[in-house]
């Protein structure tokens, strides 16, 4: 059991960093044919959507990659505070 949420937990975590990824990547405008490109849509776009459709743009900028950061931080607690128990 401790090795399932520590497993999800390391998956929360590379969550993060490409959700982080996904945002830096979309002010640059990258080709999307490129293979780093498509990786990083198709795993993030999943957990995106409901966030995107959720919370509008403000002028333009998104907010969904903040609070989709902040909500799988929180899981990620959770998870923690099971795997301390």
């Amino acid at each position: 059991m401790l090795l399932l949420i520590q497993i999800a937990s390391w998956a929360i975590r590379a969550w993060v960093i490409l959700i982080f990824i996904w945002a830096i990547m979309s002010w640059f405008n990258p080709d999307p044919r490129n293979p780093v490109v498509r990786v990083v849509d198709s795993l993030v776009e999943p957990i995106m959507l409901p966030f995107q459709k959720l919370i509008p743009p403000i002028g333009g900028l998104s907010l969904s990659p903040l609070v989709a950061i902040l909500v799988l931080e929180w899981i990620n607690e959770y998870f923690l505070r099971a795997l301390a128990r």
